[in-house]
């Protein structure tokens, strides 16, 4: 979480990033961020001015920190605040040498190539501009990310004649998001206990937990803390599957590498995946036969704050199977799809979003033949079954590779990429070409459950 000075450093971040493009594509050209009210105001008269307009609540972070108090009224936990700012860049020059649209051009085009501020953009903007100084965004989990925003007629005649009052200037709409930002106060301790009790309850002997690999049938392991390889910075070029079957998830693309964060969940490291063409291809794991699949379970431990579709594992949903994200209207439920061998591709999705910032084991199974063919876990609570394909197995009979982060429509070799990137944290993925029972299933959850938390 970051402090009140949040909103002003993105801003501030915005300038720096967008000032070395836009001056190296007009010589002259400068970057503001004033109220756009004419050429009075202080706008340049060749450059871009960033006007903030609007800041509203992020719809998948709202009210996720509450309750906040106790019933007494006392501090639990810091308020915070999640936002999404509402950005006008406003484009300035000759208009003879077509400066304006040039300059639109640049800014556009390096917010597309790479949509999120940096760390060391933040701390530089910060160093640079004292009244900054003790803003600790820089140092925020989550990363802001730029999105372009279609405006209407309707809106720009808004924005111009009632906000600005001033001839419309060639302009374009950017959200940046999230924004999170806590509130000054600590917490207080809990009182201590005053009357204790004790209570005895008869004893229940549970399932011993099992790692991944003590169970037949396992066919990719991938944990954040075994087996990576990374550069200096972080970037992974090779996640090493540890069942032992050499299906390796590689990215041999510099800047196409999700990165290793440390520590993120108790004490352990996970990759970030940054939602805009991070992914990783799996080596020698490929789908070549229809019917091929009879039996699957999957675990997947994440963690993300995004609305948009997104991937953990694909396998071409149309063709064999896919474990994602939905995205748009009920952005963000866990989404199970799968392939038959003749007939359409079937969607079982939970009933609840999973971008709220927690981590979240998701567990996905399919078994054909059981009554329930396809299951859907999360948190170990079963939350969507349905009796899709029936006796079907999975699987058109066309070449597919598999990604790790991404939509794969790859019939070679980390060959055709289908968007729909996963934006957020993976610690650990585990796949069995085999339906595992309730028993095995829950033996791999407290396996996770001890191993996190």
């Amino acid at each position: 979480m970051s402090n009140h000075l949040a909103i002003a450093t993105v801003t501030a971040a915005l300038m720096r990033y967008l000032q070395s493009v836009v001056g190296a594509a007009v010589g002259n050209a400068v970057v503001t961020a004033v109220r756009p009210d004419g050429p009075n105001s202080g706008v340049p008269a060749t450059g871009v001015n960033i006007f903030l307009y609007q800041a509203t609540p992020n719809a998948a972070w709202r009210n996720q920190d509450l309750p906040t108090r106790r019933p007494d009224g006392s501090l639990a936990q810091r308020p915070q605040i999640a936002l999404d700012l509402h950005y006008l860049l406003t484009f300035y020059g000759d208009e003879a040498l077509l400066e304006p649209q040039r300059i639109l051009g640049s800014a556009v085009a390096a917010l597309h190539a790479r949509p999120v501020l940096t760390r060391e953009e933040i701390r530089s903007a910060v160093a640079a501009l004292p009244f900054l100084s003790g803003s600790d965004l820089a140092d925020e989990i989550e990363t802001v990310k730029f999105t372009p925003q279609p405006l209407t007629l309707e809106e720009l005649s808004k924005l111009w004649s009632v906000l600005f009052q001033t001839p419309y200037v060639l302009s374009m709409a950017y959200d940046a998001s999230v924004v999170l930002i806590a509130a000054d106060g600590q917490p207080s301790m809990a009182q201590p206990v005053q009357r204790p009790a004790i209570h005895v309850l008869p004893s229940v002997v549970g399932l011993s937990p099992a790692a991944p690999d003590a169970l037949p049938g396992l066919h990719l392991w991938l944990r954040g803390d075994a087996d990576a390889e990374y550069t200096a910075s972080g970037a992974i070029s090779a996640w090493r599957d540890q069942s032992g079957a050499a299906h390796h998830a590689v990215q041999p693309t510099a800047n196409r590498r999700p990165l290793l964060v440390r520590g993120v969940i108790n004490g352990r490291p996970a990759l970030r995946f940054d939602g805009v063409d991070d992914y990783l291809a799996i080596e020698q794991l490929t789908y070549t036969t229809a019917g091929a699949i009879s039996g699957l379970t999957l675990f997947a431990l994440l963690r993300t704050t995004s609305a948009q579709a997104q991937t953990i594992i694909s396998f071409d949903r149309s063709a064999y199977w896919e474990a994602g994200l939905t995205g748009g209207v009920g952005a963000g439920r866990g989404r199970w799809s799968t392939q038959p061998q003749v007939g359409a591709t079937h969607h079982l999705d939970s009933p609840g979003p999973l971008n709220d910032g927690l981590w979240r084991l998701v567990c996905m199974r399919f078994a054909a033949g059981a009554t329930a063919t396809k299951q859907l876990f999360i948190d170990g609570v079963l939350v969507a079954t349905a009796d899709a394909h029936p006796g079907q197995n999975l699987g058109n009979g066309a070449a597919r590779f598999g990604f790790v982060g991404a939509a794969s429509q790859a019939n070679v070799f980390n060959g055709a990429v289908a968007g729909d990137f996963f934006r957020g944290e993976l610690a650990e993925l585990v796949l069995y070409h085999r339906a595992l029972s309730d028993d095995e299933r829950d033996r791999v959850e407290q396996y996770f459950v001890e191993k996190y938390g």
